[in-house]
């Protein structure tokens, strides 16, 4: 991503001077590019007090271990009063398209960077998933990779690099001088709570921009992603115990990405998958995982999301879901527990009656929507409405199950090596084929949801003690596992 540096003297980059923008100089330490290599928390790494009509940045990073992790940098432009920040002038530095953003590219003309700004004010530049920081409706630019230090040296130096001229270009376009500053990134012990409180609580001018926007224009609640939502880093890979849920959902995955080898046989693309199966088994990872690897926006509604007690209130939220999706094509629009707003009208309310109407106009809708599915979940799949369910709506109904045995073990062997990538070293001792007969035998009835847990109990164990060193042994994960168990 970029060009290496010009060299590193007492562990701070310093770039060629004709690279660097007159004002504003931003350079990396090598604790940094350590931090970055080794895997790095979310982490604030840079501050800036600025003129108007900036007032203040704000840089973040994080990775995970190399050689297998990826690296994610964001930097928050933050301006001086309620108006909006304007379109910069890079001066034709970088090659640079729109696409709902400015994106920035690399020498290969691929994306590497995205620019924007939200309704309250914030530009974000930024690498990576920042479900915090950029806008879901904007696009996402790659996180880079993290296998060797001239990866993350040239990532770190290109970024710099754009973010020297974004600063510079804010001032340029409104008639001001850059300020003469110089800012090195480095990890710091600033608490990424309170940063993010900055960015969240603009006050009463934030408040003064948001009402003067016009009410179609203003994304609603429903397209909040949940918290540590990142479909950049979830791919179908990252799901143990569900091969026959999986090789379903890679089949939608084509009629995303590939809509044409339909057409050449005259037959219309999946347009909805219902995912049923008991709590915990992995229908919402899944649901990420499609939206992932087809490369399509992921929208995920849930039923509190739409629900309200004003009459017309939830058709209406229901109705902009789709419509956001309809918007944003390619789209995976995901709904979270659909017996709660698809309930058979046979055992429901007149709201409920409603809801489902909207419910079927909107999937009959799609017929000439391209790109667009429909994913839902239910841990109840007889309480949906059977219309919902026939085909031409949810056409498919794939079962996520309760894992077997050997898929029990595919998920323990996940999270272990999770777990250990994120520690950067083994943390558990390695199981014996005596040791897995034990640990399945007694987890015999468990969902991945549980899998996880045991093993974060087994690594909180040792938190708690304040263990330096060592390893979990089979007896304790077997402790462990066994303490999630249901009392009932």
């Amino acid at each position: 991503m970029g060009k290496a540096s010009a060299g590193i003297i007492e562990g701070v980059e310093h770039k060629l001077d004709e690279l660097v923008p007159v004002g504003l100089r931003v350079r990396w330490s090598g604790a940094l590019a350590d931090g970055v290599m080794a895997g790095l928390p979310l982490s604030v790494v840079g501050q800036l007090s600025l003129p108007a009509p900036l007032a203040r940045v704000l840089v973040f990073a994080r990775s995970g271990a190399a050689p297998d992790g990826k690296g994610a940098l964001a930097a928050a432009l933050i301006p001086a009063g309620i108006r909006p920040l304007p379109e910069p002038d890079l001066g034709g530095r970088f090659k640079t398209r729109r696409r709902r953003a400015l994106i920035i590219l690399d020498e290969a003309g691929l994306d590497q960077f995205v620019v924007t700004a939200g309704l309250l004010n914030p530009a974000v530049l930024a690498c990576g998933r920042w479900p915090v920081l950029v806008p879901l409706i904007a696009p996402a630019a790659p996180a880079f990779a993290v296998s060797d230090r001239h990866q993350v040296e040239a990532a770190l130096t290109r970024f710099c690099e754009v973010l020297e001229a974004l600063v510079t270009g804010y001032y340029q376009r409104t008639g001001k001088k850059a300020p003469v500053l110089e800012v090195t990134l480095a990890p710091t012990r600033i608490s990424v709570e309170t940063a993010l409180k900055q960015l969240r609580s603009l006050g009463k001018s934030a408040v003064e921009l948001a009402s003067k926007v016009p009410r179609g224009t203003r994304p609603g609640r429903i397209y909040e992603p949940p918290e540590g939502d990142d479909t950049e880093e979830v791919t179908f890979a990252d799901v143990g115990g569900q091969d026959a849920a999986k090789e379903q959902l890679e089949a939608i995955c084509q009629a995303i990405k590939e809509p044409a080898t339909y057409r050449k046989w005259g037959v219309r693309p999946p347009r909805g998958v219902l995912l049923f199966g008991p709590p915990g088994t992995g229908k919402t990872l899944l649901a990420r995982c499609l939206a992932r690897e087809s490369g399509a926006r992921f929208i995920h509604v849930r039923a509190t999301d739409v629900t309200s007690k004003w009459y017309g209130e939830a058709e209406k939220n229901l109705q902009q879901a789709f419509d956001w999706a309809r918007k944003e094509a390619p789209a995976v629009i995901f709904f979270d527990e659909i017996d709660a707003l698809g309930r058979s009208r046979m055992e429901s309310h007149e709201a409920s009656h409603r809801l489902v109407s909207t419910f079927l106009e909107n999937m009959d809708g799609l017929e000439g929507s391209e790109g667009v599915v429909v994913l839902a979940a239910t841990n109840r799949p007889e309480a949906v409405d059977e219309a919902l369910t026939r085909p031409g709506r949810f056409d498919r109904l794939v079962e996520v199950p309760l894992p077997s045995r050997d898929g029990r073990r595919a998920i323990f062997e996940l999270h272990l090596k999770k777990s250990q990538r994120l520690a950067g070293r083994a943390v558990f001792e390695p199981l014996d084929e005596g040791g897995w007969e034990r640990l399945l035998e007694a987890t015999e009835g468990y969902s991945g949801a549980d899998i996880a847990e045991a093993v974060r109990r087994a690594l909180e164990s040792k938190v708690r003690s304040r263990a330096t060193g060592g390893q979990i042994s089979q007896d304790e994960l077997l402790v462990h596992a066994v303490s999630v168990a249901r009392p009932w």
